[in-house]
């Protein structure tokens, strides 16, 4: 056999690889103007959520609500600084949730400081999650 026909078959093959869906799952990534937007996407795909925020003030973004039959998070929000020279300054955090199974849910974060009771969270961010 040539090696015009070898890498021929090869490429062939990964081609059947990659159409087929072979290798990780989808991963589709929002940002602030996603927010009450309705997003499509394949059951077991990951959502990946990145959102102004500033940790070092007590404020964090979290999952409220989150139905945990169709969505599960991955892992802790992650933080990367705007400016990694001027301590406690803002960034973004990044948030990362799995779909389960195909359905419809309502996906809330809120931007607020955990300890404090009966105070309205600064910002809220919401998605409507419809896996298939």
């Amino acid at each position: 056999m040539s090696t015009k026909s070898t890498l021929f078959i090869i490429l062939v093959i990964i081609a059947l690889a990659v159409a087929s869906g072979c290798g990780k799952s989808g991963q589709t990534s929002l940002s602030a103007s996603d927010n009450g937007k309705t997003i499509n996407l394949k059951a077991g795909s990951q959502i990946v959520i990145t959102l102004d925020g500033n940790p070092s003030t007590g404020y964090n973004w979290e999952a409220k609500d989150l139905d945990t039959n169709l969505l599960k998070q991955v892992g802790d929000p992650s933080f990367k600084s705007s400016n990694s020279n001027l301590v406690g300054s803002g960034g973004s955090i990044t948030l990362t949730f799995k779909s389960l199974k195909a359905g419809t849910t309502t996906l809330t974060l809120v931007y607020h400081r955990s300890w404090e009771t009966n105070v309205a969270p600064l910002s809220t961010y919401t998605v409507t999650i419809v896996a298939d």
